[in-house]
């Protein structure tokens, strides 16, 4: 379970665009070895590409597609500031021939199946969110047992408390955050009887600041280790790693989210026990890859702990601080999730 990814940590530009063979900038041409180039775009939720975690790891699996030589893509970030962003964003990619695009989080998956209904010759892959009954075939939609790596952070940070209080500093209400919460929260009590859970989900503002407010989240985060908690979860991207800030003040252990944020946000890197993984790029880049064989896949992709698509970051720092007999104790939780004799409790 412990797997070292590579995060891209990207500047919050607005756009950001590479070509097969080319270079950064605003339009670069593909290389003389590409006959004909395949147009991937990208549009990210609020969060941004600054995220350190959920929106770049999304545009990682882009680049990593990119890379391959053969697929010949050139890849283009659009960067959202508000939900009345999404169509709009979308549209200049369908508007610019482009053959593919990746609809990064649940609160683009309404914009992004109309948008793919305006647009049928375009492939639309939509990152946490599942197409509606009766969406078309050219909607993908990538989806990850977040219950599944939240359940493994939560035993790690219960094997770890001194307080027996861990807490998790949450962004929006939706799924993929709450089975997250669900499963750290269950995980810990897993391993840990004796443990008390603390949490708080951001208050959905339909504005830049949902998932993109670090103040909040470190306010948050400092309230929780007031309360005794001596692990903090962050998960909701900018608004999580708010939290993860606060946990650094604070001189107790913190669990990034999405990515291996040890490497992706090293400001945070003294206090981060471990991270819940899913693991985005590798999805993307599947999905991305697919569509541009012609081998695109409709419907619903899920990523669990059966197919290496979820799991928690190595411990780093902490790993000294962890017995032989804890992560023994990891690794048997993680086969049991793997082969379905240990459920998380998520019911969705």
């Amino acid at each position: 379970m412990r797997v070292f990814r590579r995060v891209a940590v990207l500047a919050a530009a607005f756009t950001v665009a590479l070509a097969c063979g080319g270079t950064s900038g605003g339009g670069s041409s593909a290389s003389t070895s590409c006959s004909k180039t395949y147009k991937v775009g990208l549009v990210t939720d609020v969060g941004k590409l600054s995220d350190k975690s959920f929106n770049a790891n999304s545009w990682q699996g882009v680049l990593d597609a990119q890379s391959d030589a053969s697929l010949c893509i050139q890849a283009k970030a659009i960067e959202s500031n508000s939900s009345e962003d999404y169509q709009k964003n979308l549209r200049l990619f369908g508007d610019g021939g482009y053959q593919a695009v990746v609809a990064v989080g649940f609160n683009l998956g309404a914009d992004a199946q109309s948008f793919a209904k305006a647009y049928p010759n375009v492939k639309v892959i939509m990152v946490d969110s599942a197409p509606d009954t009766g969406a078309p075939q050219n909607v993908s939609g990538l989806l990850f047992r977040e219950d599944q790596a939240g359940f493994l952070a939560g035993a790690v940070a219960g094997l770890y408390t001194k307080s027996n209080v861990v807490a998790g500093v949450y962004g929006l209400n939706i799924p993929p955050v709450e089975r997250y919460r669900v499963g750290y929260e269950n995980g810990a009590k897993y391993v840990n009887p004796k443990i008390t859970t603390l949490g708080v989900y951001q208050t959905a503002c339909s504005c830049p600041k949902d998932f993109n407010d670090p103040d909040w989240g470190k306010a948050r985060g400092l309230e929780f280790a007031d309360r005794q908690a001596d692990v903090i979860f962050g998960a909701g991207g900018n608004t999580g790693n708010g939290a993860l800030l606060a946990a650094l003040q604070k001189n107790v252990a913190c669990v990034g989210v999405d990515v291996d944020q040890f490497n992706s946000y090293p400001e945070a890197a003294p206090c981060l026990l471990t991270s819940a993984e899913k693991h985005l790029a590798l999805a993307v880049k599947t999905a991305v890859t697919q569509a541009v064989k012609g081998q695109f896949k409709a419907g619903i992709q899920t990523f669990d702990a059966t197919t290496g698509g979820v799991g928690v970051a190595p411990y780093h720092n902490f790993d000294s601080k962890l017995t032989s007999d804890q992560k023994s104790k990891i690794d048997t939780i993680a086969k049991g999730l793997q082969d379905g004799s240990i459920k998380t409790g998520a019911t969705s």
